[in-house]
């Protein structure tokens, strides 16, 4: 079973009712999911807001020395 995760590549094989990885290592596969999703979605949410027609101009932002 083929897996890909942003950078991370890996062949899984199952053998008839065996589960090759421990209950932490498939907790922190679910939690580097998670994680990608996330920041995927935030980079379209971002990409999204900075392609946004507006009626106006933004108000201006403040930079601090």
């Amino acid at each position: 079973m083929p897996v890909h995760v942003g950078r991370m590549d890996s062949e899984m094989t199952v053998i008839d009712g065996e589960l090759p990885l421990t209950e932490a290592q498939i907790e922190m596969l679910v939690q580097i999911v998670i994680r990608k999703l996330e920041a995927v979605q935030r980079e379209s949410q971002k990409s999204s807001e900075a392609t946004m027609l507006r009626r106006s101009a933004a108000p201006p932002t403040r930079v601090c020395d």
